[in-house]
């Protein structure tokens, strides 16, 4: 059963007591993802058209703060997510991050009501994918500018953590493309390294001393 809890800054996130662990800090959800991923990821391309992969949907903020910024700077996004637990609609229809980032409650729904398997264009800049699927058995002729890297921790899912996951992620990326991810723990960085990829640390979000920035090399 999964139940929404309120993190520092006020956004919810979830608790699975399956993996038992929550989908983000509690220091705060939109904070995390922000910093990590919009901050440290979207906005660190110049692209005008992107390409970017989550690994791990979950409630949606991801995809969700990724379109409310490819909006704002006009940048087209393909948007490819994979989540094998798709979350409820009785517990994501009540998960108050557009009442915090002044957005209306219907394009969090939208993100989450639209076709699994299809692409579907959300809105001018934002067109989405969803695939209920595990990263293991994940395949596509896409390749990616950005990877959102967003499992449970290394401990509560080591498979996806794996040299295994990450030479397929390298694999996904464009030549100048780019992973990042809330996690910095060291043999996660050395793995990410043994496949090809260039790593940067970088300030983490509170809570967190580091994050990881992962490029690919050609």
């Amino acid at each position: 059963m999964n139940k929404i809890v309120i993190t520092n800054d006020g956004s919810h996130s979830i608790f699975n007591d399956k993996i038992n662990e929550c989908y983000h800090s509690k220091h705060g959800a939109i904070v995390e993802a922000e910093h990590v991923f919009i901050r440290n990821g979207f906005s660190r391309s110049i692209k005008k058209d992107l390409s970017i992969l989550e690994i791990g949907m979950g409630t949606g903020l991801n995809t969700l703060l990724t379109k409310q910024k490819a909006n704002i700077k006009k940048v087209n996004v393909s948007y490819h997510a994979i989540e094998l637990y798709p979350i409820k609609k009785n517990v994501f229809s009540k998960l108050n991050f557009t009442d915090l980032i002044g957005m209306h409650q219907k394009e969090l729904l939208d993100i989450h009501i639209c076709d699994w398997g299809k692409h579907n264009i959300i809105d001018e800049y934002f067109n989405l994918r969803k695939d209920c699927i595990n990263a293991e058995s994940f395949t596509t002729d896409t390749k990616f500018d950005i990877i959102y890297f967003d499992a449970f921790s290394p401990e509560k899912q080591p498979e996806l953590w794996s040299e295994q996951i990450f030479r397929k992620m390298f694999d996904l990326l464009e030549d100048d493309g780019f992973l990042v991810t809330y996690c910095a723990k060291g043999i996660v960085k050395r793995t990410m390294k043994k496949v090809g990829f260039d790593i940067e640390v970088l300030d983490g979000p509170p809570g967190k001393r580091q994050m990881t920035k992962a490029n690919k090399t050609s």
